[in-house]
């Protein structure tokens, strides 16, 4: 097998030092490395963890490539080196035994040795590009930061102007799913981008935020970078439907986003090379896919995912990817391979909704005041749990801009409607009939023969007077899988009958001059796009319920799809929800026969329906569909009392039913979160979801659960933690004793103050300085403790200090004492005492030998010349092991390396 052009000298080692070992074990066993793979496959199998594929270990083997997770890798090296005659030691050693526990201590040095060479080898990255390169990619991104930093619903109306996306965005969480699909603790939603996963999936509801999510990151991070800050990797932003052609990976990035930055002063064609080379040294291209979900073929969606899968297990950790879409079938998600990180991006809560709301409201008179208003027209309306979607409540921001006194609309297909009034309404405002009347005359113009000229003016006329319905025809041919461009969907229309004196390429100019300035959609290169999916599916159902035949149409087509299955049961619509809700909206809306019998339909699959009942109805409820309520809250109310549901699947259903019915969701919720057949997860969130109907009764519950020592402590610190959203004072009270309780594991006494710190600062600062300074904890937590305090309002310097008196203690674990030295780096205003003390640790004999390189690692990456003085140091040092002075001379390389590159 050829070589890896310029292998970095982490993986070389890497590749070089498993060559030797697999060598020598297999031949002293007389075994094969399948061999080899089944017994540390039957070692994984018991933790969990992945099961090693012969392609997977020869890539480790051959090409050097670390794996993702280092107990992967050390249970095939673990194999290894007890058929090459080194076995681990068996049992727990004692005082009087002295050979087993130096045995003991050289198994335990022999896997850091290990876990050191995987550590290299993922540092690792080939050469500093070439100085066109360095030009390109400034180039790069200060264009996707100007793209980046305007709000992603843009319009191709310059004068339907959105404010600034850092004006109004507001941070939201995520949430990974854990064993037994209970919901982890809510995490910032910009952890998926520092993920250690080589593809992370972001899941988010219809307008959910994930393309704001996107954007943000990458115009903080183009900024940061311009402004020479260090960054493991920089992001790309593209829409999933461009790596629905052949093309390999680096040339459908420089043919998007060469398209995509032109408008945003994008100068230079980014060649398909500049995708293909690392695009700084140390750092890997971070490949932001968006809109996986708008794919509506099954097909090329899986096609797609097969191509990031490949290009991710083969790419030599150049590229990283972030793939955001709604929900898909856990089957299909699957072609991304078994190692994905899933993370479900979280609405806004109703704090979140509120700040969101006084950013729109800024520029008014008592912009206070205003908010509440919206707020309490939500509540009236109903709309508030919908709101809490980052696109609906733009939209009702936007309306009730429009007009503060008229009343916010009702349902999701309502707050659709009333927004691309106002859209249409600005048209008129803004004068913009005579765009397309020049657009009509350049067309006239063209044609000098009179019967041409008034041939091309009629059906040019003709095309104005039927553009929204045509709009509406574009969005249903594309929502239904129809490919090529808008202008040539449109032209094939029986009312867009193209005469023949007009040439096409003119007819196809004009149809695109009428679409630009409806500011429906948005115009991508040479084509148009809808400014947002779920806009994209209600003009999609507006044309499949346009009048009573393709009403009975559709209506038809439904009842087809819900097949009767053999146990007499009704499937829900095989349609996707949201795309549902708006065509179910479409047909309650027509009275009379069409609506009687769309209720009838709905009703028979609340009644009869089967397994899918659940989901069908919880996710159109939350959608604020037009459902009728009665027999709604008599079937969501049973399935809340169904014992065959999961827990959390009875929590939805009678969360939905507070939706529809506020004291019978109570009700149920309640007897849930005290229902003793069901798990801590359900509780919890029982618990939670009755606190947002009933605050009283909620904040009992959780604080029964934070007091409850037979529950688990994550559960309990969690539980206190959204008490603290309901209740303050009762929630800091609990989290307080929490952090206190010593029968509580050390890491969720100290999750326990950080979380009281953001309810009340001054006193989380000092229940985590307790936690620093106590010996009972393990050194990790006091290290962890005495970051957070660092982190917390008021209380850098404290933090700090309690950081570096945790660096100088040698009593603690080497490691953590390193850990805490690089801590005190990243507190404000302590980077020199960070590095100090990283120095001192540097050169410290009594620590381990590869802690000592380790600290001068870290101090290198924050004074270059200090770290390399130190590094030269240590790799030319008699006194250390080979292996770590050898580590200590190739960082030592990598860090004059960075050097030249700058």
């Amino acid at each position: 097998m050829s070589e890896p052009i310029q292998l970095p000298v982490g993986r070389r080692v890497l590749r070089d030092e498993l060559r030797m070992l697999e060598r020598k074990a297999l031949q002293r066993e007389g075994k094969n490395r399948t061999d080899a793979i089944e017994k540390a496959n039957a070692q994984l199998e018991p933790l969990g963890l992945p099961k090693l594929k012969t392609s997977t270990v020869s890539d480790w083997i051959e090409k050097g490539n670390p794996a993702k997770n280092f107990l992967v890798l050390w249970a095939l090296v673990r194999v290894f080196l007890e058929w090459s005659g080194g076995l681990p030691p068996k049992g727990a050693t004692t005082p009087k035994d002295p050979v087993g526990a130096k045995a003991k201590a050289a198994w335990n040095y022999t896997e850091e040795g290990w876990r050191l060479r995987w550590e290299d080898a993922k540092r690792s990255r080939p050469p500093t590009p070439a100085p066109e390169n360095a030009r390109l990619l400034t180039a790069y991104l200060r264009a996707a930061r100007d793209a980046a930093g305007q709000h992603p619903y843009r319009s191709t109306r310059q004068d339907l102007k959105l404010p600034a996306l850092a004006d109004v965005y507001v941070r939201q969480h995520t949430r990974t799913r854990a064993q037994g699909n209970e919901a982890s603790a809510a995490v910032p939603a910009a952890q998926v981008f520092r993920a250690d996963h080589s593809i992370c999936l972001l899941l988010g509801a219809p307008g959910g935020g994930k393309s704001t999510l996107l954007r943000t990151h990458l115009a903080q991070t183009a900024e940061a970078l311009l402004s020479n800050t260090a960054e493991k990797t920089i992001p790309i932003l593209l829409r999933a439907a461009a790596l629905t052609t052949t093309d390999p990976l680096p040339a459908a990035l420089a043919r998007t986003v060469t398209a995509d930055l032109q408008q945003d002063g994008l100068l230079d064609e980014l060649p398909t090379g500049f995708f293909r080379r690392p695009p700084r040294t140390g750092a890997s291209w971070l490949v932001l896919v968006d809109g996986l979900d708008e794919i509506p073929d099954t097909d090329t969606r899986s096609a797609v995912m097969t191509k990031l899968a490949n290009v991710s297990a083969n790419s030599e950790g150049l590229y990283r990817f972030v793939v955001a879409t709604r929900p898909l079938p856990a089957q299909e998600l699957l072609k991304l391979g078994d190692r994905v990180a899933h993370y479900e991006l979280q609405p806004f809560s109703h704090d979140d909704l509120y700040t969101y709301a006084t950013h729109w409201f800024r520029s008014l008179d008592n912009p206070r005041r205003h908010t509440e208003a919206f707020i309490a027209g939500l509540t009236h309306s109903g709309l508030e749990v919908l709101a809490r979607t980052p696109l609906m409540a733009l939209m009702l921001c936007q309306l009730y801009l429009t007009d503060p006194t008229r009343p916010l609309p009702a349902g999701r297909a309502g707050a659709y409607q009333e927004f691309v009034k106002w859209i249409y309404e600005q048209n008129t405002h803004k004068n913009i009939k005579n765009t397309h009347d020049q657009a009509i005359r350049r067309l006239k113009d063209r044609h000098q023969i009179p019967e041409e000229s008034d041939a091309a003016e009629s059906a040019a006329e003709q095309v104005r007077q039927h553009l929204r319905g045509l709009i509406d025809h574009l969005a249903y041919e594309r929502l239904n899988g129809r490919r090529g461009a808008a202008v040539d969907i449109l032209a094939s229309h029986l009312q867009v009958n193209r005469p023949r004196e007009v040439e096409q390429h003119l007819w196809n100019a004009f149809l695109g001059d009428l679409m630009r300035p409806t500011g429906i959609l948005t115009q991508h290169g040479d084509d148009f796009d809808f400014l947002h999916q779920t806009l994209l599916e209600y003009r999609a159902a507006r044309h499949a319920t346009r009048n009573e035949q393709t009403c009975t149409q559709l209506l038809n087509d439904l009842i087809a799809s819900s097949t009767v299955r053999s146990d007499g049961r009704l499937a829900p619509p095989a349609v996707a929800d949201s795309y549902l809700g708006f065509l179910l909206d479409g047909l309650s809306a027509f009275h009379g026969r069409i609506a009687a019998e769309t209720t009838r339909y709905v009703v028979e699959i609340m009644q009869h329906g089967g397994e899918g009942t659940h989901r069908f109805l919880t996710t159109q409820v939350y959608l604020k569909t037009n459902l009728p309520p009665g027999p709604t809250a008599v079937c969501l109310a049973r399935l809340a009392d169904n014992p065959a549901l999961d827990g959390l699947a009875r929590v939805t259903a009678a969360r939905a039913l507070a939706e529809v019915d506020s004291n019978a969701g109570a009700h149920h919720l309640a007897r849930l979160a005290d229902d003793p057949t069901l798990n801590d997860g359900s509780h919890l969130e029982a618990a939670r979801a009755l606190a947002e109907v009933d605050s009283k009764a909620g904040a009992h519950h959780l604080a029964r659960l934070a007091n409850d020592p037979t529950l688990n402590d994550d559960f309990r610190v969690r539980a206190a933690r959204a008490l603290a959203e309901v209740d303050s004072k009762a929630g800091a009270h609990h989290l307080a004793r929490l952090a206190n309780d010593p029968t509580l594991n050390d890491s969720f006494r100290v999750e326990a103050a950080r979380a009281l710190a953001e309810v009340d600062s001054k006193a989380g600062a000092h229940h985590l300085a307790r936690l620093a300074d106590d010996p009972t904890l393990n050194d990790f937590s006091r290290v962890d403790a005495a970051q957070a305090a660092a982190r917390t309002n008021g209380a850098a310097d404290t933090g700090a200090a309690h950081l570096a008196r945790l660096a100088h203690d040698p009593t603690l674990n080497d490691e953590a004492r390193v850990r805490a030295a690089r801590a005190v780096v990243r507190t404000n205003g302590a980077a020199d005492t960070g590095a100090a003390h990283l120095a001192r640790l540097a050169d410290d004999p009594t620590l381990n030998d590869s802690f000592r390189v380790e600290a001068a690692r870290a101090l290198a990456e924050v004074d270059s010349k200090a770290g390399a003085h130190h590094l030269a140091r240590l790799a030319n040092d008699p006194t250390l092991d080979d292996f770590s002075s050898g580590r200590a001379a190739r960082v030592l390389a990598q860090t004059e390396a960075r050097g030249r590159g700058r």
